[in-house]
């Protein structure tokens, strides 16, 4: 046989077995490949006289379900399947198609198997379980769209229930949380992850890419990494669980100021896969499980010359107890007495064609929800945000003292002047209205500080603002709470192993605050809506709760995620319901809760194992609400900055003070170092009037396209026809016959 690339060798083969397809994995054992090249490989023939081709992917895979766009195959011996494309022939596999020879017997368990659990055994929490290498009972049943298969493994005595079923438009894989038995205190599960190699490719054999969700997007390219990263995209969905989280000593400049940029949070519980040589993607969103799951990326090198990207489900974590106030003392390493119980469900959004790339998983995602009513479509029309900040505090002789930055009237003269400038449509969110300033938390009430005004003041304002096509929101920090301005006492969460959780500021007035019980917070929201709504005082902008969920202890109760996600959803719920409402930030489960997504981050965490960043969940919500950036006054490069904003179809966002922002510089809110309005007022109006007169041709449609030339114009497509062309490039630049100058965009 000549020397060719796999791929090429594959094509070859699968065109020469006349109706038939074969899947490497799939014949009875492992390819054996000898290594010619970087890019060359020589197959053995005589593996492939060793299949048994009789229409499916040899002996070993069965069809077991098929509609009109896929087919499913299912391996029994390791419930590994393989999904294909009837019109094209282009397939997704679940196993390995040919082992390197590289891999330990327990990564070829790993790459082979549908499940792959870790189990505590004492200290221990990493230890591995498969359906290759250990003693598996399975009881399989099949049915029309796919099967069900009881698995136990009879050392550890453990097991589930996992069940397939292809649909219409992809897969679901679910493990019921009844279904999964412990018979054995000693071996307790730890992790689950379902069909982790789902999708996979061996080193560059494939062109694509792994989708991540960090930040707005990032892709990791499936090119020949050539082992330089010893670790690939390993986050949490919805954020870090600060429930176990280690305190750590932080590094600060000045002994004052931390200098560490926090990473993006996972706002949305998705990855994928694309093949864009073979025309085939999947957009795989994590329905169940997804409070208590990590989103894993790993690109060959990493252990192993595979490209894989899945959801793991944590059961159960170890966590150190501290045996007394004495942190050096010593400590227990103990494991949570009950596992989470959550079933744990994935669906497989497949792609094909044009649509097998990322902003095909973007609008299937759209779609998802807008089905689903987690998405429901609203007023999108062009709104500059324009928040303010009323108060903060300094420290006195005795105790603090006001610093007023913004008063009433000052929001209504600068929203007016604006206005009468060209600004038609404002979207401002008040921060720092209540009595005490804006570190004055919780907020339990409709007090507003003197200093900026009265209730009625307020009321009229937000009167005002309506009637001159404005929109205004109070803000309400619902999770934190101030030890100095409030009583921590039978109020705050305890972290699981029952010690105070604090965060420190490393400012001047106020150093540590806490966090509430999510019982608190629903109280305290509650009473202050209805105090709102006797005042006719309708908006409202909520933070904290709508990006943060975490295990917790309170009371002498320990409640998990799954707990805490539940009451901020029927919090935010019951909050939607009685006022017009929006979240800074939310996660994916309460986009039905919010008017607008505020603070949409338009860039990625820059981890070296990204290779490039995409607007994902821009491309999912323009079009069905509206999306506002980051604030403008604090970026660096404004410029880039204003080409994010247009590439994404992202409204821009402004903090504002009336005074000087040098006002603030023995504050809490020190950290705003220019905000004046008279700085911004030419910056706002000139924003409005671009960004306006775009929104103007792409309002109300989908992004639909979005691509990335080598020479640094991104091309961004709507569904209404218009074509939006960025160039981040220092020369000036034509694709498509549109030139476009150095560092700045054309519509057409």
């Amino acid at each position: 046989m000549a020397t060719k690339t796999l791929r090429n060798i594959r094509t070859a083969f699968l065109a020469a077995c006349v109706g038939a397809t074969a899947l490497f994995s799939g014949c009875g054992g492992s390819v054996p490949l000898v290594n010619v090249n970087e890019a060359d490989y020589i197959l053995n023939d005589t593996y492939y006289a060793s299949c048994k081709l009789s229409g499916t992917y040899g002996e070993d895979y069965n069809l077991v379900a098929q509609n009109s766009q896929y087919k499913l195959y299912m391996r029994e011996a390791d419930l590994a399947v393989v999904v294909e494309n009837v019109e094209t022939g282009a397939v997704m596999q679940s196993a390995i198609s040919y082992d390197d020879g590289k891999s330990n017997k327990t990564w070829f368990g790993a790459m082979q198997s549908a499940l792959v659990l870790t189990y505590i055994n004492g200290s221990n929490d990493n230890k591995q379980a498969d359906l290759v290498n250990d003693a598996v009972t399975k009881k399989i049943q099949y049915s029309d769209n796919g099967f069900k298969a009881d698995v136990y493994w009879t050392k550890y005595q453990f097991g589930m229930t996992l069940e397939v079923a292809l649909e219409e438009n992809g897969l679901v894989a679910h493990v019921s949380d009844e279904s999964i038995v412990e018979d054995n205190e000693k071996y307790m599960i730890g992790t689950i992850s379902i069909y982790p190699y789902m999708g996979n490719s061996y080193l560059d054999t494939n062109e694509g890419y792994l989708f991540i969700p960090d930040g707005n997007g990032a892709l990791i390219y499936l090119d020949n990494k050539e082992g330089r990263f010893a670790t690939g995209f390993s986050s949490m969905i919805y954020g870090t669980d600060i429930g176990f989280k280690d305190s750590q000593v932080v590094s600060l400049l000045w002994d004052r100021y931390d200098m560490v940029t926090e990473n993006e949070k996972v706002l949305a519980p998705v990855f994928g896969i694309a093949h864009t040589d073979d025309e085939i993607a999947y957009l795989a969103v994590v329905e169940d499980g997804a409070m208590r799951a990590t989103i894993e990326a790993h690109p060959n090198g990493v252990s192993v010359d595979y490209n894989r990207a899945y959801a793991k489900f944590i059961e159960r974590k170890l966590y150190t107890q501290p045996t007394s106030n004495n942190s050096t003392s010593g400590s227990l390493h103990l494991t949570e007495s009950d596992r989470s119980h959550s079933d744990l469900r994935v669906r497989y959004l497949f792609l094909s064609g044009d649509e097998a790339n990322y902003a095909g998983m973007a609008g299937a995602y759209r779609d998802y929800l807008i089905e689903n009513g987690e998405l429901v479509v609203g007023d999108t029309s062009y709104n500059t945000r324009v928040d303010f900040l009323g108060t903060d505090r300094e420290s006195w002789l005795v105790g603090t003292t006001g610093v007023t930055m913004t008063t009433v009237d000052d929001v209504k003269e600068i929203c007016t002047d604006l206005n009468s400038s060209g600004v038609s449509n404002i979207f401002s969110i008040y921060k720092g209205w209540q009595d005490g300033g804006i570190y004055n938390l919780p907020i339990t009430s409709f007090d507003v500080e003197g200093d900026i005004g009265s209730k009625s003041s307020v009321k009229k304002l937000m009167e005002f603002m309506a009637s001159a096509g404005n929109e205004l929101y109070l803000y309400d920090d619902a999770l934190t709470l101030n030890p100095d301005e409030a009583t921590a006492s039978f109020n705050v969460i305890n972290q699981v192993n029952k010690r105070r959780y604090k965060i420190s500021t490393y400012k001047d007035v106020y150093d540590e605050f806490m966090y509430l019980a999510p019982a608190k917070t629903y109280a305290n929201l509650t009473k202050l809506i209805s105090q709102m709504k006797k005042k006719s005082v309708t908006g409202l902008c909520v933070a904290g709760i709508s990006n943060n969920i975490f295990a917790y202890n309170f009371g002498g109760n320990t409640y998990n995620r799954y707990d805490c996600a539940g009451t901020y959803e029927a919090t935010l719920d019951k909050a939607y319901a009685d006022m017009s409402l929006v979240l800074e930030q939310p996660f994916a489960y309460l986009w039905h809760d919010t008017k607008a997504f505020v603070d949409m981050p338009l860039y990625t965490s820059s981890y070296i194992v990204e290779d490039a960043s995409v607007p994902f969940l821009s491309m999912v919500l323009h079009g069905v609400i509206p999306v506002y950036s980051e604030y403008v006054n604090f970026e660096a490069n404004k410029q880039e900055f204003f080409l994010k904003m247009v590439e994404t179809g992202t409204f821009p966002s402004f903090y504002i003070t009336k005074a000087s922002s040098s006002d603030l510089i023995y504050t809490n809110s020190s950290d705003i170092y220019s905000s004046q309005y008279d700085i911004y007022r030419d910056e706002i109006i000139s924003y409005a009037q671009e960004l306006g007169a775009i929104c103007e041709k792409t309002e109300g449609s989908y992004i639909v396209s979005h691509d990335m030339n080598d020479n640094g114009v991104t091309v961004v497509g709507y569904d209404n026809g218009t074509k939006v062309y960025v160039n981040y490039s220092d020369s000036a630049k034509t694709v498509d016959g549109v030139t476009v100058e150095a560092m700045s965009y054309m519509v057409k």
